[in-house]
């Protein structure tokens, strides 16, 4: 295939120098961090060295994002997100922009942004302080950008301090500070490990010695962080202030010698905790305060507004009600103008969903108006939106350009009002181009629709991936399996659920309708749950291996009863064959079981090695030819009881199929893996079976890898089109440029 040249030019991984040590600010034992080789790249060029672009399938937010910015520079806004990285928006395009494609799959913690800062004066500067505790190692590093985020210089700095970008209190912050009139002073605080200093852009940090505890016990440690702009100047000291993430003990310290030394704010109250602080152009700081860290944890009757005169250091009480509250906004043109929200208060809003509280005073707080009353809401054009509310509104920002313009976070996105000092203001979904749902199965259906299934938001049915879909009208929750019948495929199952809430589901109508089978298959009458679904090729039998069970079960009369099949014990992931019913195929951790009586009974393939919860993939049309991810890559014509390893491929962790090139191409093979003659894991694809192999995606395009979900699809309907699971970026796609 010939492939068209991409315009723009991918930047080669540049090396970082490291800088020397920080002079003054250095510690007895001259201990430092600082930027490492080689870790710099190019993520704003959406197309791969290999001629494919990169999108992310339109599903419409679903993730929460901590934190939103808007800069001095017209139409610049920047996002964090929880487990989905940072985003720059794009007022040309009117899209938000992901800035973090280029992690690998080793790094994907660093897709867990704990606080972003960037340059008062030139906002091309932008400053990550990113880590999540349970992937890679718990590694924190700090990126630093002077191009917008188009390339990042990272460093290392998980032997001085730790956050956790998924961690309770990550709408807390900034815990990242960058000097309003140097951008080369950094100051980072740790969910453990104290505050650190940077004098030279980020390249190389010294730890700094508060005189207190910082660790804490809700293991958020310093959650703020924020910098008088009238104090100092480019060579002299800076005045700081510094929130520590605990009651009942001084929680707010301030120092007067750009970090050397600290003392505490004697009148900030030690009941509740700070949430943020914002700069009110005045001499004052505006504190939000909550009686614990959040996002879902506040108690909704405790917290507050402080407003901290920067002079005497004295506090004054503007709380409009007593609730704990997420974050403030203040008209740069009028420090008595603020709009406040809470965090985690679930009252009416205007579309008759449950969600936050909006503040409003125009006299410095002495009154506040709740716009609640007066407000509106409407979806910004992702229609399922319009039922749903905004929540956890941990983070607000101000256009300083536009100071009728205000943006909010929720655990569904971000939306905005363009015209908060009005009578009846009006907000709206912000968030196109930002995907941050947790993706856990795929089916691209031959001649139909998209069908995905993900955490928090049931799943998603979509006519393309450039298109917002409408999400599942079953609405119950996280799914974690999805299959469709071969030849019935109006037939769909899937399941999920929890404790509480039986966990299977099918539909005969391809999403229209949906049905919960209550009935429990486990002998114990616990509620089952979760786990891996498959349905037969006719539609009729349905198979579940409960995530809380140990056995595959299959009913033949839609779970009215339930029967438990013998062997294929630990099964996680279950296909069924696209031809003949007798056959079905299963996964466990560490075994390959097949079916050939209509998954009655499993016999277990002792020649297989499996490490992991791998997928079976059968090939449509095809009787009994299975791809299995095992010791390689595996390929079975007998209905898996011999497979044969291919040659062509070194490792491989997830595969599936897609169109071929014409009616008579074979399917196009996609992997995420690594071919026998290649050194760095990626996504490949072949075009001939297997027997020789091609890059999708390159260094600067890596997502973080598969993720949760672990998955690597084709489309069926589309040649060139490739699928694959992320940790917090939703569904990432690729389509072939081709002339």
């Amino acid at each position: 295939m010939k492939m068209r040249k991409t315009a723009a030019l991918i930047l080669t991984a540049a090396v970082a120098v490291a800088a020397a040590g920080c002079g003054g600010n250095e510690t007895a034992d001259n201990t430092t961090a600082s930027v490492t080789d080689g870790q710099t790249a190019e993520v704003t060029d959406v197309v791969s060295g290999s001629g494919w672009q990169f999108s992310q399938v339109a599903m419409g937010g679903g993730g929460f994002v901590s934190g939103v910015f808007a800069t001095k520079e017209n139409g610049l806004y920047y996002a964090r997100t929880d487990v989905g990285g940072a985003y720059r928006y794009n007022s040309e395009t009117e899209k938000w922009e992901s800035m973090s494609y280029d992690i690998s799959e080793d790094d994907r913690g660093l897709l867990g942004i704990s606080a972003l800062a960037y340059g008062e004066n030139d906002p091309n500067r932008v400053y990550l302080l990113a880590g999540t505790s349970y992937f890679s190692n718990g590694m924190t590093c700090i990126m630093a950008s002077d191009d917008y985020g188009k390339t990042f210089s990272r460093v290392d700095v998980t032997e001085m301090i730790k956050v956790d970008g998924n961690g309770m209190g990550r709408g807390n912050g900034e815990r990242l500070a960058v000097d309003p009139k140097n951008s080369d002073i950094i100051y980072a605080g740790g969910c453990s490990g104290g505050m650190i200093k940077s004098t030279d852009g980020g390249k190389t940090f010294t730890p700094l010695d508060m005189g207190t505890k910082t660790e804490t016990s809700n293991g958020n440690g310093i959650c703020s962080i924020l910098i008088d702009p009238q104090s100092g100047d480019e060579n002299s000291c800076t005045t700081i202030y510094a929130a520590i993430s605990r009651t009942k003990e001084a929680n707010l310290y301030k120092s007067t010698d750009g970090g050397e030394t600290w003392a505490e704010v004697a009148e900030a109250p030690q009941g509740i905790m700070v949430q943020r602080m914002k700069y009110n152009g005045a001499g004052k700081i505006v504190i939000t305060y909550a009686n614990t860290e959040g996002p879902w944890n506040n108690n909704r009757a405790t917290g507050g507004i402080r407003v901290l005169d920067i002079a005497t250091d004295t506090m004054t009480d503007i709380t409009p009600a007593s609730k704990g509250y997420g974050d403030v906004v203040i008209d740069p043109n009028n420090p008595d103008r603020m709009v406040a929200c809470t965090e985690n208060i679930y009252m009416p809003q205007p579309n008759g969903a449950f969600g936050d509280e909006f503040y409003l005073t125009t006299n410095g707080g002495a009154d506040w108006v709740k716009l609640n009353d007066t407000m509106k809401l409407t979806d910004g054009g992702v229609k399922w939106l319009a039922t749903t509310s905004m929540h956890w509104c941990s983070s607000m920002c101000i256009d300083p350009n536009n100071p009728d313009k205000i943006m909010v976070v929720s655990g569904n996105g971000i939306f905005s009002c363009d015209n908060i000092w009005d009578e009846t203001p009006e907000f709206y979904f912000f968030a196109k181009g930002v995907e941050e749902t947790v993706p856990y199965e795929l089916v691209s259906i031959p001649g139909g629709k998209l069908v995905t299934v993900c955490g928090d938001y049931d799943g998603f049915i979509q006519d393309t991936a450039e298109e917002y879909g409408m999400v599942m009208n079953s609405a119950a929750g996280s799914m974690t399996g999805l299959a469709v019948a071969a030849q019935a495929p109006n037939v769909w199952v899937k399941c999920g659920g929890n404790d509480q809430t039986p966990g299977f589901w099918y539909t005969e109508d391809s999403g229209e309708t949906w049905v919960n089978v209550t009935n429990s298959p486990l002998d114990d009458g616990r509620i089952a749950y979760e786990g891996g679904v498959g349905v037969s090729a006719d539609g009729k039998t349905f198979f579940w291996a409960p995530g809380n069970g140990t056995y595959i079960y299959y009913t033949t009369d839609k779970g009215a009863t339930w029967n438990q099949a013998k062997g294929g014990t630990s099964t996680k992931k279950i296909a069924a064959d696209p031809v003949n019913t007798d056959y079905v195929y299963a996964t466990s951790g560490s075994s390959f079981y097949y079916s050939s009586d209509g998954g009655k009974t499993f016999k277990e393939n002792i020649e297989l090695a499996i490490f992991s919860q791998v997928r079976p993939i059968v090939e449509p049309g095809a009787e009994g030819k299975v791809y299995l991810p095992a010791m390689g890559l595996q390929v079975s014509t007998d209905h898996g009881q011999t497979f044969t390893r291919l040659d062509s491929v070194g490792y491989c962790g997830a595969i599936g199929l897609g169109k071929g090139k014409t009616e008579d191409s074979p399917y196009a093979i996609f992997m995420w893996g690594r071919p026998a003659d290649a050194e760095e894991t990626g996504l490949y694809w072949s075009e001939d079976e297997g027997a020789t192999w091609s890059r999708i995606n390159d260094s600067q395009h890596q997502f973080g890898g598969p993720g949760n979900g672990y998955f690597v699809y084709g489309d069926m309907n589309k040649y060139g089109r490739v699928y694959m699971s992320t940790v917090g970026l939703g569904v990432v796609y690729g389509d072939l440029i081709t002339e």
